[in-house]
């Protein structure tokens, strides 16, 4: 059986996730990138005012929240002009891709995210103090992660797809 590349990976593991919103794979082929989109919803059912990032506000039903990961090819682009546009900006080695240890961490680490972002979402609209609602990605909890996947997970890739 052949190994699955980065792509199809992304694309098979995101389709696993348990998340009542909708997650969006995009991939870029001449930027070398990978967008993931986090579509969250929610209820709002008092109608509460809110101010969205771009100081645009809603009193809708129904709140739509969305931050962006990013993965890009550490060889071809540099993230630092748009890594404050996304949750995170995390590189993969060129051709070489992922190895697949860092690629199973980052979609456990992705749940961990989709859950608490769901919950935070929802406690976010339920209280009237609360003043900003947004995702956190913690560098050093996605190396713990990893660091386990790693003992598990030896020399297989997720290589960048051929197109």
């Amino acid at each position: 059986m052949q190994q699955a590349d980065l792509l199809t990976f992304l694309e098979n593991g995101l389709g696993q996730l348990d998340f009542d919103g909708d997650l969006d794979l995009g991939w870029q082929k001449k930027e070398r990138t990978f967008s993931i989109d986090l579509i969250f919803y929610a209820q709002n059912n008092d109608h509460q005012e809110i101010t969205d990032s771009e100081g645009v506000l809603s009193n809708e039903e129904i709140i739509t929240f969305v931050d962006s990961i990013l993965i890009y090819d550490e060889q071809k682009f540099d993230p630092s002009m748009v890594q404050q546009d996304y949750l995170i900006c995390l590189p993969f080695a060129g051709k070489q891709g992922w190895s697949l240890a860092y690629g199973q961490a980052f979609l456990t680490y992705l749940q961990i995210i989709l859950d608490n972002g769901q919950s935070d979402l929802l406690n976010f609209l339920n209280n009237s103090e609360a003043e900003i609602f947004e995702l956190e990605w913690s560098k050093d909890e996605f190396a713990k992660i990893l660091a386990a996947e790693e003992k598990q997970l030896q020399n297989q890739r997720l290589l960048y797809p051929k197109f």
